[in-house]
Protein backbone atom coordinates (compact mmCIF):
# COMPACT_ATOMS: atom_id res chain seq x y z
CA UNK A 1 0.00 0.00 0.00
CA UNK A 2 2.93 2.39 0.79
CA UNK A 3 5.95 1.14 -1.13
CA UNK A 4 9.41 1.83 0.26
CA UNK A 5 8.05 3.59 3.33
CA UNK A 6 11.32 2.98 5.16
CA UNK A 7 13.25 4.86 2.44
CA UNK A 8 11.04 7.92 2.22
CA UNK A 9 12.66 11.04 3.68
CA UNK A 10 10.47 13.45 5.60
CA UNK A 11 11.57 17.00 6.27
CA UNK A 12 11.55 18.13 9.85
CA UNK A 13 8.86 20.67 10.58
CA UNK A 14 10.04 24.26 10.46
CA UNK A 15 9.59 26.50 13.48
CA UNK A 16 9.13 30.14 12.59
CA UNK A 17 10.29 32.79 15.01
CA UNK A 18 7.39 34.56 16.74
CA UNK A 19 6.99 38.26 17.39
CA UNK A 20 9.68 39.46 19.77
CA UNK A 21 13.41 40.16 19.89
CA UNK A 22 15.77 37.50 18.57
CA UNK A 23 19.52 37.23 18.12
CA UNK A 24 19.88 35.47 14.79
CA UNK A 25 22.44 34.48 12.19
CA UNK A 26 21.93 35.68 8.62
CA UNK A 27 21.93 32.38 6.71
CA UNK A 28 21.27 33.37 3.11
CA UNK A 29 20.06 36.08 0.77
CA UNK A 30 17.75 35.92 -2.24
CA UNK A 31 16.27 38.60 -4.40
CA UNK A 32 13.41 38.99 -6.84
CA UNK A 33 15.71 38.80 -9.89
CA UNK A 34 16.35 35.15 -9.04
CA UNK A 35 12.67 34.30 -9.57
CA UNK A 36 11.70 33.41 -13.11
CA UNK A 37 8.75 35.39 -14.46
CA UNK A 38 8.46 37.56 -11.32
CA UNK A 39 6.98 40.95 -12.23
CA UNK A 40 6.09 42.44 -8.82
CA UNK A 41 7.92 44.96 -6.68
CA UNK A 42 11.64 44.13 -6.52
CA UNK A 43 12.85 42.84 -3.16
CA UNK A 44 15.76 41.41 -1.21
CA UNK A 45 15.03 38.65 1.31
CA UNK A 46 17.28 37.30 4.04
CA UNK A 47 16.76 33.99 5.80
CA UNK A 48 17.76 34.30 9.45
CA UNK A 49 17.77 31.67 12.18
CA UNK A 50 18.64 30.72 15.72
CA UNK A 51 18.08 27.57 17.77
CA UNK A 52 14.37 28.43 18.13
CA UNK A 53 13.53 28.73 14.43
CA UNK A 54 13.80 30.76 11.25
CA UNK A 55 12.38 33.91 9.74
CA UNK A 56 12.45 35.46 6.30
CA UNK A 57 13.10 39.21 6.31
CA UNK A 58 11.83 40.79 3.09
CA UNK A 59 12.78 44.31 2.08
CA UNK A 60 10.73 45.72 -0.77
CA UNK A 61 12.69 47.83 -3.22
CA UNK A 62 11.64 50.65 -5.46
CA UNK A 63 9.89 50.50 -8.81
CA UNK A 64 8.08 52.97 -11.10
CA UNK A 65 4.98 52.86 -8.88
CA UNK A 66 6.82 53.74 -5.65
CA UNK A 67 6.37 57.27 -4.34
CA UNK A 68 9.45 59.35 -3.58
CA UNK A 69 8.68 59.29 0.16
CA UNK A 70 8.18 55.49 0.17
CA UNK A 71 11.43 55.04 -1.76
CA UNK A 72 13.27 57.13 0.83
CA UNK A 73 11.80 55.19 3.76
CA UNK A 74 12.42 51.76 2.19
CA UNK A 75 16.02 52.66 1.39
CA UNK A 76 16.65 53.96 4.92
CA UNK A 77 15.15 50.83 6.57
CA UNK A 78 17.22 48.56 4.33
CA UNK A 79 20.48 50.44 4.96
CA UNK A 80 19.86 50.40 8.73
CA UNK A 81 19.42 46.62 8.53
CA UNK A 82 22.61 46.20 6.51
CA UNK A 83 24.59 48.43 8.89
CA UNK A 84 23.27 46.56 11.94
CA UNK A 85 24.24 43.28 10.29
CA UNK A 86 27.80 44.49 9.69
CA UNK A 87 27.87 45.68 6.08
CA UNK A 88 30.53 48.26 5.28
CA UNK A 89 30.14 48.67 1.50
CA UNK A 90 27.06 50.45 0.21
CA UNK A 91 28.06 51.49 -3.33
CA UNK A 92 27.36 47.99 -4.62
CA UNK A 93 24.16 46.25 -3.48
CA UNK A 94 25.28 42.63 -4.09
CA UNK A 95 28.50 43.24 -2.16
CA UNK A 96 26.65 44.84 0.78
CA UNK A 97 24.24 41.90 0.92
CA UNK A 98 27.03 39.32 0.78
CA UNK A 99 28.87 41.07 3.62
CA UNK A 100 26.04 40.32 6.08
CA UNK A 101 25.58 36.62 5.27
CA UNK A 102 27.01 34.56 8.13
CA UNK A 103 26.87 37.44 10.61
CA UNK A 104 24.80 37.80 13.77
CA UNK A 105 22.21 40.49 14.38
CA UNK A 106 19.44 41.31 16.85
CA UNK A 107 16.10 41.65 15.09
CA UNK A 108 12.71 42.79 16.28
CA UNK A 109 9.83 40.91 14.68
CA UNK A 110 6.24 42.10 15.06
CA UNK A 111 2.82 40.74 14.15
CA UNK A 112 0.59 42.62 11.73
CA UNK A 113 -3.05 41.78 11.06
CA UNK A 114 -4.57 42.24 7.64
CA UNK A 115 -7.59 41.00 5.81
CA UNK A 116 -7.76 39.38 2.41
CA UNK A 117 -10.00 37.07 0.43
CA UNK A 118 -9.44 33.32 0.76
CA UNK A 119 -8.01 32.08 -2.56
CA UNK A 120 -10.31 29.07 -2.72
CA UNK A 121 -13.59 30.32 -1.30
CA UNK A 122 -13.37 34.07 -1.88
CA UNK A 123 -14.47 34.60 1.72
CA UNK A 124 -12.87 37.58 3.45
CA UNK A 125 -10.55 36.38 6.25
CA UNK A 126 -8.30 38.07 8.82
CA UNK A 127 -4.70 36.85 8.80
CA UNK A 128 -1.61 37.62 10.84
CA UNK A 129 1.93 37.86 9.55
CA UNK A 130 5.15 38.14 11.53
CA UNK A 131 7.52 40.56 9.85
CA UNK A 132 10.71 42.54 10.34
CA UNK A 133 10.37 45.75 12.38
CA UNK A 134 13.98 46.89 12.97
CA UNK A 135 17.41 45.60 14.04
CA UNK A 136 20.46 46.35 16.18
CA UNK A 137 23.96 44.94 15.94
CA UNK A 138 24.55 41.74 17.88
CA UNK A 139 25.25 42.65 21.49
CA UNK A 140 23.13 45.82 21.39
CA UNK A 141 19.83 44.99 23.03
CA UNK A 142 16.33 45.81 21.84
CA UNK A 143 13.49 46.50 24.25
CA UNK A 144 10.28 44.77 23.19
CA UNK A 145 6.97 46.65 23.31
CA UNK A 146 3.56 45.09 22.67
CA UNK A 147 2.71 48.24 20.70
CA UNK A 148 5.03 46.96 17.93
CA UNK A 149 2.24 44.50 17.00
CA UNK A 150 -0.46 46.02 14.82
CA UNK A 151 -4.08 44.92 14.91
CA UNK A 152 -6.52 45.85 12.15
CA UNK A 153 -7.23 49.56 12.21
CA UNK A 154 -10.84 50.65 12.78
CA UNK A 155 -11.18 51.52 9.08
CA UNK A 156 -9.71 48.14 8.02
CA UNK A 157 -12.01 46.34 10.48
CA UNK A 158 -15.00 48.19 9.00
CA UNK A 159 -13.87 47.34 5.45
CA UNK A 160 -13.41 43.70 6.43
CA UNK A 161 -16.86 43.57 8.06
CA UNK A 162 -18.47 45.14 4.98
CA UNK A 163 -16.70 42.68 2.67
CA UNK A 164 -17.61 39.76 4.94
CA UNK A 165 -21.28 40.84 5.10
CA UNK A 166 -21.37 41.25 1.31
CA UNK A 167 -19.86 37.78 0.88
CA UNK A 168 -22.37 36.19 3.28
CA UNK A 169 -25.28 37.97 1.58
CA UNK A 170 -24.09 37.03 -1.91
CA UNK A 171 -23.80 33.38 -0.92
CA UNK A 172 -27.32 33.40 0.51
CA UNK A 173 -26.23 33.00 4.14
CA UNK A 174 -26.93 35.16 7.12
CA UNK A 175 -24.74 33.49 9.71
CA UNK A 176 -22.52 36.04 11.42
CA UNK A 177 -21.55 33.72 14.28
CA UNK A 178 -18.31 32.88 12.46
CA UNK A 179 -17.05 36.47 12.67
CA UNK A 180 -13.61 36.60 14.29
CA UNK A 181 -14.58 39.59 16.43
Amino acid sequence: MFPNLDKVEVKESVNYLPAGVHEVTVDEMKNSTQRTDYTGTPYVEFKVSNSNGISYLRFNGVDNNTSEKAAEIRTKIFKEFLQSAGAKTFGNLPTACKEVVGGKINVCLAEREYWTNDKETGEPVVKTITEYKFANPSGKSITWKDSFNKKLSPSDSAAYKAAYDAHVNSSGGTNTDAMPF
